[in-house]
């Protein structure tokens, strides 16, 4: 689809209709960044405005007209497009490559162009050159969130990594348990190790101890940060004698568990090809047992 042409124009900023500013995420960070540049060089790029009567509709800049709120000032350079609101959707996903978004965005701006005009999930891929599969993982992004889960997401407290790697699988096993933890991010943003954690832990858990985590979130991630400080001051007073006896328990333990499997993945009759491939897999290993046998014999040889 070719871009149409837009005219450059300044409006007031009051008078912007904000119909889209759920769709982005917010980064106080790049609006900080924003804010200096502006105040030294001004408003380089223009945003994108769609004129519909009486109403100037922003369809992409949210975060150049938020800096300029900030700096005090009334007006905004905008390009309007001429094509309407929905050809401005199109052409704005479109060029999603040219800056970062997140999956969230893109799919809050499907929904809105689904729901708005009524276009089918072809219609769209259609219009924005992608395939049909990207617009519905998109929309099924969207659908799998709840408001709650959506709106953290939108405020910066949860990533959208954080959002569909644990926030969904959690509302899957107990939707009650998925707000608890959202209600208790949106006041307390917490780093996706963190969360990557909490739920390795509730999946492992009981459902008492599942309940006491949801309950009180915080107990949970400072438990385990201490745990995790022991572990570090275990190691540091270990050293690296203390990481060696890990590591070869760790190997140990493998090699038990290959031995008691060597009958039935080495046998006769074997395809040629998977054989040489398991041997090969041997043969790499034996090289590097090899190369530390052969060290220490060089320290402790009698």
């Amino acid at each position: 689809m070719e871009l149409n042409q837009p005219h450059h124009d300044e409006i007031n900023i009051s008078s912007l209709e904000l119909r889209y500013a759920h769709t982005r995420i917010a980064r106080p960070k790049v609006l900080n960044m924003m804010i200096t540049s502006m105040d030294r060089y001004g408003q380089i790029t223009p945003v994108i405005v769609v004129v519909e009567g009486s109403l100037s509709i922003l369809i992409d800049g949210y975060l150049r007209v938020r800096a300029l709120s900030h700096l005090g000032r009334d007006v905004v350079a905008a390009a309007i497009c001429r094509g309407g609101e929905m050809t401005a959707l199109f052409q704005l996903l479109s060029r999603c490559g040219e800056r970062q978004w997140q999956a969230v965005e893109q799919g809050w701006i499907v929904r809105d162009i689904k729901e708005r005009f009524g276009c089918t999930a072809s219609e769209i891929a259609r219009s924005i050159g992608h395939d049909v599969s990207w617009v519905t993982r998109r929309l099924a992004l969207i659908e799998s969130l709840s408001d709650e889960m959506l709106q953290a997401v939108c405020r910066g407290h949860v990533s959208t990594w954080a959002a569909t790697r644990v926030l969904i699988p959690l509302a899957r096993a107990k939707p009650s348990h998925a707000e608890q933890l959202t209600q208790y991010l949106s006041h307390t943003p917490r780093a996706t190790r963190d969360l990557a954690a909490f739920l390795r832990h509730y999946e492992r858990s009981n459902k008492q101890t599942r309940n006491r985590m949801v309950a009180d979130p915080g107990l949970f991630f400072k438990v385990h940060k201490s745990t995790d400080d022991r572990k570090l001051a275990q190691a540091l007073d270990q050293g690296p004698e203390g990481e060696w006896v890990k590591d070869f328990d760790i190997v140990t333990a493998v090699l038990r568990r290959l031995l008691k499997r060597v009958d039935t993945v080495i046998y006769d009759g074997q395809d040629e090809t998977d054989r040489a491939r398991l041997i090969r897999l041997f043969d790499d290993a034996m090289s590097v047992i090899t190369k530390i046998e052969q060290k220490i014999r060089k320290v402790d040889a009698p």
